[in-house]
């Protein structure tokens, strides 16, 4: 059974992406029910990527998309490239970085919200509170060897959630339930390594 391709309803070429021919510079909606940021770049669903793709992807979509580029066009044209660009732009700023690309897959996934699942592994919260006294003892002494060995644990944990969350998305068997579960546990703990690095840095 064959599938239906989308082509440009001006040029009829086939359309790489939904809501832009590269062909003929024809503007298009989205789809119903829109796109994620993956869709948008005509990228593969996965958390791993070549940044230097999304790079290039990003510099040639925008060039195509931008507002000046319509000057002179329609009205209704002009008002689309401000929403596709937008949209294009919004969707860049997740995919480059790391744990918003991860927070993006997981519930595009069907994953819960860091609102709404806000869960850590067992202990951890225990270990994080007295985590912080230490660190208070250390700010308050001005101890440069205590606050750089903190420094070196935050980002070596965040580290390790990183590897763990390359580990559940590369999972043949994602999106289980468990595994929506490990990844959101995984980014609320990388949440905190997070906020835990930029106290030290105050």
């Amino acid at each position: 059974m064959s599938v239906a391709v989308a082509t440009c309803p001006r040029c009829e070429a086939e359309l790489e992406l939904p809501y832009l021919c590269e062909g003929c510079g024809e503007l298009l909606r989205d789809p119903p029910g829109g796109l994620n940021a993956f869709e948008r770049f005509g990228l593969p669903v996965r958390y791993e990527l070549e940044r230097e793709e999304l790079e290039a992807r990003y510099l040639r979509l925008s060039r195509r998309l931008h507002p000046d580029k319509q000057i002179g066009k329609p009205a209704a044209r002009q008002s689309r490239a401000l929403i596709l660009s937008s949209a294009l732009n919004e969707a860049y700023s997740l995919l480059r970085d790391p744990r918003q690309r991860a927070e993006h897959l997981l519930v595009s996934s069907g994953g819960k919200t860091a609102d709404q699942d806000k869960s850590t592994p067992a202990a951890f919260l225990m270990e994080q509170m007295e985590l912080r006294e230490e660190l208070e003892a250390a700010q308050a002494k001005q101890d440069s060897a205590a606050l750089a060995n903190f420094s070196e644990r935050a980002q070596r944990e965040q580290g390790a959630c990183y590897e763990a969350l390359k580990g559940i998305f590369a999972d043949p068997a994602f999106p289980t339930d468990a595994l929506l579960k490990q990844a959101r546990e995984q980014l609320n703990v990388l949440k905190y390594w997070l906020t835990f690095a930029k106290d030290l840095a105050k």
